[in-house]
């Protein structure tokens, strides 16, 4: 019962204002169910489009062939009737979206309720930034004078002084990010 009053709550919220932000150059996020303000976005390039806790549907609108619409749904939200558009979300039982994305229900609300807190949306779809890096280039000159292959860093060797906060990540806005990318990318849709 209090997961649902917290989705209603941030239903309103995500009606009552419209959120937008650029995650790839031509995507942006739109956050709102107003067909006027999804509209203007499409005129500019493609959009995301954050319907996971809106409670009343979206009137039909029309996607140009140059722009993909990609639509972020969760079980609680209506049936989406947007010819053209591509629905992701994650699985759940008797709930079906063009694409399903991986994720735990806990991590998805997480993920709402981070940008419902105005959590800029291109910060939870960052992962492994601070993963090192041995490209071949670093192997070639290691190698050209005649340093050893460099280690990884020992993760057991770091200090725990400070447990680091969790990392919110949105699996399924970014694998929109990447559906936005792959179609760039094959050319089904035009670059920026």
């Amino acid at each position: 019962m209090s997961r649902l009053v917290v989705l209603l709550a941030l239903a309103f919220s995500f009606v009552a204002t419209a959120h937008a932000a650029d995650l790839a150059p031509g995507l942006a996020y739109v956050r709102s169910a107003d067909a006027t303000v999804i509209a203007k976005s499409l005129e500019t390039g493609s959009v995301v489009l954050d319907l996971r806790t809106v409670t009343e549907p979206v009137k039909p609108l029309r996607v140009p062939r140059t722009r993909v619409l990609l639509v972020l749904v969760s079980p609680e939200t209506p049936a989406v009737n947007l010819p053209g558009a591509i629905t992701l979300g994650r699985a759940a039982p008797d709930f079906k979206t063009d694409i399903i994305v991986t994720t735990t229900a806990e991590s998805d609300t997480a993920a709402v309720t981070a940008l419902a807190a105005g959590t800029a949306p291109e910060t939870l779809i960052i992962e492994n930034a601070d993963k090192p890096r041995f490209d071949e280039s670093l192997l070639v000159r290691e190698h050209q004078h005649g340093f050893t292959p460099s280690e990884p860093a020992d993760p057991a060797a770091k200090s725990s002084d400070t447990p680091a906060p969790p990392v919110v990540i949105d699996a399924v806005l970014q694998r929109a990010v990447h559906v936005y990318r792959g179609l760039v990318a094959i050319k089904k849709i035009p670059a920026p």
